[in-house]
């Protein structure tokens, strides 16, 4: 294995070097930033299990150049999942977070839901219940439950009658079957 600039991971380093100065520069032709930086993103997609890559150098230098998807998508390929939904957050981009809380495998459903509700958080402060109905749908990590600690007083949970009803006919289900499995006893 060689060292230096000959290294794979130094031209790696490099490849990312050029790839994120170039969605930083107006390309010249009729490549835009958003071609470069969709350059860079599947450049980064296809070096995921190549453990050449140095993805905190990557991460470090997409950070200089304001590079949030790559940002987010690094720290997903780090399993830093909590961190790219803060990035993807912090810069507004609520479908970017809902990509990275979906990220992690089904066998860190604690993750997924703790990632889920920090998109509810978020989500809340702008008092939009239909927003916040929709995140509980589209995650189905969530329930009702989970998210009302996140509602302010100010809003009402009228929007909420179906989704209760269900959580309630879900709990009616369950202490029926416990109730059967305690006369089976």
């Amino acid at each position: 294995q060689q060292s230096g600039w000959a290294s794979g991971t130094a031209i790696l380093n490099a490849m990312v070097v050029l790839l994120a100065t170039d969605c930083t520069q107006n390309a010249g032709g009729d490549a835009g930033p958003e071609d470069a930086e969709a350059a860079l993103l599947r450049f980064l997609e296809a070096q995921e299990a190549n453990p050449l890559l140095d993805p905190h150098f990557a991460l470090r230098i997409c950070r200089q150049k304001g590079l949030i998807k790559a940002m987010v998508l690094l720290y997903g390929l780090m399993q830093m999942h909590e961190e790219a939904v803060e990035v993807a957050l912090k810069h507004e981009d609520i479908a970017l977070a809902k990509r990275s809380a979906c990220k992690p495998p089904d066998t860190e459903k604690r993750l997924r839901q703790k990632l889920w509700l920090r998109i509810v958080e978020h989500q809340a402060a702008t008092s939009d219940v239909q927003k916040i109905i929709g995140l509980i749908r589209e995650s189905q990590e969530l329930t009702v439950r989970d998210v009302l600690p996140y509602l302010s007083d100010s809003m009402t949970i009228d929007a909420f009658k179906d989704e209760i009803c269900e959580c309630l006919d879900k709990y009616e289900g369950q202490i029926v079957t416990l109730r059967q499995e305690m006369d089976d006893h």
